[in-house]
């Protein structure tokens, strides 16, 4: 994990708006312990007992935390809870420990963990296991954090920076396999973001002034390829964003002003198109069933005939040859 070297001396995480219910959750930063303790270790039994002490004082914290997580407050108390869990897979991922030893944390995680801390009486929260859902939850909880972290970010802008490498690093070794392979796209009425996964995360500059309860997953995309953005960035969405507190990054805007651009071209073509068949159609139409169409197929017809007259005589006229020379023959008429 990153250090805390070439840190202001008044940055503290805790003293964020986003570590509210974080500080309530890992009181003495325990996920640090539980890192520290299972990283480097090559074995399960080694780590055991602090895997277990971690889950037996988280559960215990939470027991506190939901207490402030009826009405509104739920989707906080998810996201923070859910970081968390995400936070310690990434830590039993990026071990030392073989495979099955991983996989047995993992599940451990999963299915004794996370029902467990389900507090379902007082709020809902859902947490599905596949990667893509993991990145998107991610990307949320990184958007929420820092609309709720405006103010200190402009006062300790390269602290907070160096924050989020540590806060994410874990998550992202896991869910970027292929380091800075993947990219999103963040797009509703309000907003609209393409970027690299990991930059995103890494950075403060996104801080959104719009409504992000609006915001779901079905609203991120997630592509190896930014190209493939173009194909689904909606053009539709653009004359609704007449709001304030529009979110938007160059990339996204870029996209945008090429798609529109593609699309004129299209248009135009497709105009010019239209035009020129109207044009042939007015002349069939006027050929077909207008006195000069009527006109122009008489003339054709007697000026075809005339043609095959002048056909059927030119043969005659070179009929008779002497000694491979031809010549004209006369008729004879008596007088």
């Amino acid at each position: 994990m990153a250090g805390q070297a070439g840190r202001s001396a008044g940055f503290n995480k805790e003293d964020l708006s986003s570590y509210e219910y974080k500080k309530i959750l890992c009181k003495k930063d325990e996920i640090k312990t539980l890192e520290d303790k299972t990283s480097h270790v090559s074995d399960y039994e080694l780590c055991e007992e602090t895997v277990n002490d971690f889950y037996t004082k988280f559960r215990t914290n939470h027991d506190t935390l939901k207490l402030k997580c009826d009405n509104e407050n739920g989707s906080k108390c998810c996201r923070d809870v859910n970081y968390y869990l995400d936070h310690a897979t990434g830590i039993f991922k990026s071990s030392i420990l073989n495979d099955s030893d991983k996989n047995k944390l993992i599940k451990i995680v999963e299915e004794i963990w996370e029902p467990n801390l389900r507090a379902k009486d007082i709020y809902i929260c859902e947490r599905q296991t596949d990667l893509d859902s993991t990145r998107k939850r991610s990307i949320l909880q990184h958007l929420h954090d820092l609309k709720e972290d405006e103010d200190y970010i402009l006062s300790y802008t390269k602290d907070y920076n160096n924050h989020l490498k540590e806060k994410w690093e874990k998550i992202i070794s896991y869910t970027d396999s292929k380091p800075s392979s993947l990219f999103v796209k963040i797009e509703n009425n309000s907003m609209g973001i393409v970027e690299n996964y990991k930059n995103f995360l890494d950075s403060s500059d996104y801080i959104c002034g719009n409504n992000l309860n609006d915001l779901s997953a079905h609203d991120i995309k997630i592509s190896t390829d930014m190209d493939d953005f173009l194909t689904t960035i909606s053009l539709d969405k653009i004359s609704l964003n007449v709001e304030k507190n529009l979110c938007f990054n160059k990339r996204y805007v870029d996209m945008l002003k090429y798609k529109a651009s593609n699309l004129q071209r299209i248009n135009n073509a497709l105009s010019i198109g239209v035009a020129v068949l109207g044009v042939l159609l007015i002349f069939i139409f006027l050929y077909e069933f207008s006195p000069l169409g009527r006109f122009l197929r008489r003339r054709t017809k007697k000026q075809i005939e005339v043609d095959e007259n002048a056909n059927d005589e030119i043969p005659d006229s070179y009929e008779n040859s002497e000694n491979g020379i031809p010549y004209i023959s006369y008729h004879s008429t008596s007088h």
